[in-house]
């Protein structure tokens, strides 16, 4: 995955990726930084934060995308979602709108629909493509055969938007039909 993204931002992503193997570790958009981060102490502002519970304290390791490790018009055109979590099996994306303070259906679905086309261009159009000219063993990397890939859009949780709503759950199913990977609108995954 380093070799891959390696030409893809400022930084290199030897330079911008955390590891960590705490049992639940709270990811977050940092206005401040300009990127996603993470910390394993439960933050006072929680119900804006991704929570990666990892029960076996396996090695998780965040990679802050956008602003971080894909930077430059060339890699972002078309969007770039704000963090990647990464395991050994699971390669998980997540797009923060934890910046929507309505909870009106119209703006939380135009929301969505802006952070689905965010994670899926960030993998289909920048990771899939890279990765697949790096050579495991003279063989292109394939993610998808190799890793467990989902999709995670994060509002704010106080909000209350979930996949519940008919037209969130519409949202997931067609992504799933279309992109033969699961969308979700929630706060968090239990990591394997």
């Amino acid at each position: 995955m380093c070799t891959a993204l390696q030409n893809c931002g400022a930084i290199g992503v030897a330079n911008a990726f955390d590891k960590s193997s705490a049992e639940n570790l709270y990811v977050y958009d940092d206005g401040n930084f300009g990127y996603t981060d993470w910390t394993d102490v439960i933050p006072e502002f929680v119900s804006k934060c991704f929570v990666a519970a990892n029960p076996n304290n396996n090695t998780i390791a965040l990679l802050p995308l956008d602003g971080r490790i894909l930077t430059g018009p060339s890699v972002i055109a078309g969007g770039v979602c704000d963090g990647m979590l990464l395991t050994d099996k699971e390669m998980c994306f997540i797009e923060f709108k934890t910046n929507v303070t309505s909870s009106n259906y119209q703006t939380i679905t135009q929301r969505a629909n802006d952070a689905i086309d965010q994670l899926w261009h960030t993998f289909d159009g920048i990771i899939k493509p890279k990765c697949a000219t790096q050579s495991s063993a003279g063989q292109p990397i394939d993610v998808e055969h190799k890793l467990f890939v989902d999709f995670h859009v994060v509002f704010d949780k106080d909000l209350e938007v979930t996949g519940a709503s008919s037209e969130l759950m519409d949202l997931q199913l067609q992504f799933l039909t279309d992109k033969s990977h699961p969308l979700y609108f929630d706060n968090g995954k239990a990591f394997q």
